[in-house]
């Protein structure tokens, strides 16, 4: 007999109600329950790249450090995700999961340091703890056609716009926040301070068009 079964049998016993089931919890990565969903507009891609926005906290305690560690794969002669979401101090895996031989070339783009170049044999992977905020440029030494991003962010509000700019972003608290746009073209860059609250949700983040 299940311990479902028996509290049910032991309550109906006594006289009392059926005892609720209580519903499953995450305590490692809480979801909001509430919050406002913002959308709008941010330049259009670049280069084949979309643009990512950044809600950045003006007034905020440092958030914690997902446990999750996300994934750079490489097949198809290409990096998938082209654009890699992740949060400083997060580890992140690089993966060659085809019947070839690539590398890993890891720039950060602000100070163009070389994070680490290495080689990532036939289904094999490597790991890389990325402890600095920072936009990083990745590439292949062996195809030089293959690119992508990492936006290492402190914050976890964060989204990528689709091609033409539009994006949308839910269960943002409302605040006051730094709001930044990375775009490939630095024309297309942009930072501002924004509050954000049901009234003011609705953001056009355009530069450079």
């Amino acid at each position: 007999m299940t311990r479902l079964a028996l509290a049910v049998m032991t309550a109906t016993l006594l006289g009392c109600s059926e005892p609720e089931v209580p519903a499953p919890t995450s305590e490692k990565n809480p979801v909001p329950a509430t919050g406002i969903t913002v959308s709008g507009h941010a330049p259009r891609a670049s280069g084949g790249f979309p643009s990512v926005v950044l809600f950045e906290p003006v007034d905020a305690e440092p958030f914690p450090v997902p446990e999750t560690t996300p994934l750079m794969d490489q097949y198809g002669i290409e990096f998938h995700p082209s654009i890699l979401l992740a949060r400083a101090g997060q580890t992140l895996e690089f993966r060659n999961s085809e019947d070839e031989l690539h590398s890993v070339r890891v720039v950060n783009t602000r100070s163009r340091a070389t994070l680490f170049n290495v080689a990532t044999p036939v289904v094999a992977s490597y790991t890389h703890k990325f402890e600095e905020p920072s936009e990083y440029d990745v590439a292949c030494d062996t195809h030089p056609g293959m690119a992508a991003f990492i936006i290492a962010s402190e914050t976890p509000y964060v989204v990528i716009a689709d091609k033409n700019g539009s994006f949308m972003l839910e269960a943002l608290p409302e605040g006051s926040y730094n709001v930044r746009v990375w775009n490939v073209s630095q024309k297309r860059r942009m930072e501002t301070t924004i509050h954000i609250d049901a009234e003011n949700a609705a953001l056009d983040l355009r530069v450079g068009e």
